[in-house]
């Protein structure tokens, strides 16, 4: 099998039935393909649903399997476990992949032999029809977006793929192991990523490798903006106790250091009378902050 390409899903039985669809019309050859639900024990009809996509659809290479221990991470290394590609894909079960996804993902792999991994574009569908007006370029990593043009090239140091379009090969996860289970439902790709980086591994961006995202209306609302901007603090707590303790020292330093270049941002973002944006960065560099030295979030 040349490609797996895995959903995880908890409880999105609103958006899973248009995510597995959208894998119905790959122009990929079925034989090179397969496609993967890891339910990570939902109580609505995620299993219906994904059982009945198998049972609807004989011609795909289908497999169905739970994962009991909660969180994404538990789920994504029980897709890693039972596929059988050569190259395993992530999308998230919210996300609707273009028809040339697979196809373009497998010939980025194969166009570029020397890359251990790769991500593509993931462009937002926001219900309200149009990106918020507090959204920048510096936010974009809270609504999942990533688009840096048309051209496939390496990702830059300081940036990642997210976790909605993501693919690896899979001696990466032979080698370095599969994805932190202590870090709970966020930033285990980023992290994964860093692993990969800090090992000698290479990320390349493919352009043409794309999905769409559904952006729930709460996820640009204050107070799912708080709870994800403290748990992105907390989680690279969680992160450093397996570094060194100097990056732990450190780490509060960078934090202030980027709060203070959110400020001077967000004076520029003033000063052209620009508000909301000057306001959400500034604050949402905060909350990143004061999450590193919370317990709970």
């Amino acid at each position: 099998m040349e490609l797996s390409i895995i959903i995880c899903s908890y409880n999105r039985d609103k958006y899973l039935p248009e995510a597995l669809e959208s894998l119905t019309k790959q122009t990929l050859d079925n034989s090179k393909v397969e496609y993967i639900v890891i339910n990570n024990n939902s109580t609505d009809k995620t299993e219906e649903i994904s059982l009945n996509f198998g049972k609807n659809n004989p011609e795909l290479n289908f497999k169905y399997a739970i994962e009991s221990n909660q969180g994404l991470s538990y789920a994504r290394n029980k897709g890693i476990e039972i596929a059988s590609g050569k190259i395993i894909a992530f999308i998230d079960d919210d996300a609707i992949a273009e028809p040339d996804y697979a196809e373009n993902l497998l010939q980025a792999f194969q166009n570029n032999p020397k890359f251990d991994s790769l991500g593509g574009k993931v462009l937002p569908i926001y219900f309200a029809g149009k990106e918020p007006k507090w959204m920048s370029k510096y936010l974009e990593g809270f609504v999942s977006k990533v688009d840096y043009g048309d051209t496939t090239t390496a990702f830059v140091s300081t940036k990642y793929p997210v976790g909605c379009n993501m693919a690896f090969r899979k001696e990466v996860f032979e080698e370095l192991g599969g994805f932190n289970v202590d870090l709970g439902i966020r930033n285990d790709d980023k992290y994964m990523f860093l692993k990969l980086r800090r090992n000698g591994k290479t990320i390349l961006y493919a352009a043409d490798v794309i999905v769409h995202h559904y952006m729930d209306a709460f996820r640009v609302e204050d107070w799912y903006i708080k709870k994800q901007s403290f748990q992105v603090g907390a989680t690279e707590r969680i992160r450093l106790k397996q570094e060194p303790f100097i990056q732990t020292l450190a780490k509060p330093f960078e934090y202030l250091f980027k709060f203070a270049a959110a400020v001077i941002l967000g004076t520029v973002f003033l000063l052209k009378g620009q508000t909301a944006k000057a306001t959400y960065l500034v604050w949402i560099r905060w909350l990143v902050f004061i999450g590193f030295f919370k317990r709970k979030y």
